[in-house]
């Protein structure tokens, strides 16, 4: 599939998720976390550019205009789950921490197919839902990797500096860590342990993969009987 095909669909996902918000409003609380399913996010604008920061390598910041104020997320096979989500909770729901940012896709609708799709790393999200922009930080990945191999293979050095229609495809939640605590409260930190972060269409939020339990009893293995409860190190904060 062509990447000019993958973002017109995009676009027309986006609008019957617009006509149809109420019914998915209401599948989406039906839905329980699907701790299993490999989520993409997909983003929509109008136009948009991509500027170097002055005296920086390989950081660009990416101006999306014209954005849609929801952002669709649909999970591989085989649940096949497809969901909207707000724009700001999605951004805040979503991790975005410097260790391990997000990969993501932006791919433009009408440029040369030498310059119309790069694959980069996402961070420092801003959204103005007023004047309907949205703001990040990007580098260019020259190893592109995404879960989506396609976008790996037709992926270019660079982009116009500002361009037409276009999408940001967002890959899965990043991997992140727990932290295992001896008390809830005052906190009392015994550590981390690294864990796979996936996505929850209840919180609209990255949250740690395994059950509360599985937690638990890692904290406990790792640093001692008194050190049962943890807190997750998936989210943006």
């Amino acid at each position: 599939m062509g990447k000019k095909v993958l973002v017109a669909i995009a676009f027309l996902a986006m609008a019957l998720l617009i006509l149809s918000s109420e019914v998915l409003a209401q599948e989406a609380e039906e839905l329980q976390a699907e701790k299993n399913d490999t989520f993409m996010f997909v983003q929509t604008a109008q136009s948009g550019s991509l500027v170097p920061v002055e005296g920086e390598d390989n950081l660009y910041t990416l101006t999306l205009m014209g954005v849609s104020p929801q952002t669709i997320a649909f999970s591989d096979r085989p649940e096949r789950i497809v969901v909207q989500a707000p724009m700001q909770k999605f951004l805040d729901g979503m991790c975005f921490r410097p260790e391990n940012p997000p990969n993501a896709a932006i791919a433009i609708l009408n440029a040369d197919k030498e310059e119309d799709l790069v694959v980069v790393e996402l961070l420092g999200p801003v959204y103005d839902g007023a004047n309907q922009t949205l703001q990040y930080n990007v580098s260019i990945l020259k190893q592109p990797n995404l879960s989506y191999a396609e976008f790996n293979e037709r992926a270019d050095k660079s982009l116009p500096e500002t361009f037409g229609p276009a999408a940001l495809f967002i890959d899965n939640c990043p991997d992140g860590h727990v932290i295992c605590r001896k008390n809830s409260w005052p906190h009392d930190d015994c550590g981390k342990i690294s864990t796979g972060c996936c996505w929850n269409t209840w919180d609209v939020a990255c949250e740690p993969c395994h059950s509360d339990e599985h937690y638990t009893a890692e904290c406990k293995k790792k640093y001692g009987s008194g050190c049962k409860n943890w807190v997750s190190g998936c989210a943006m904060w």
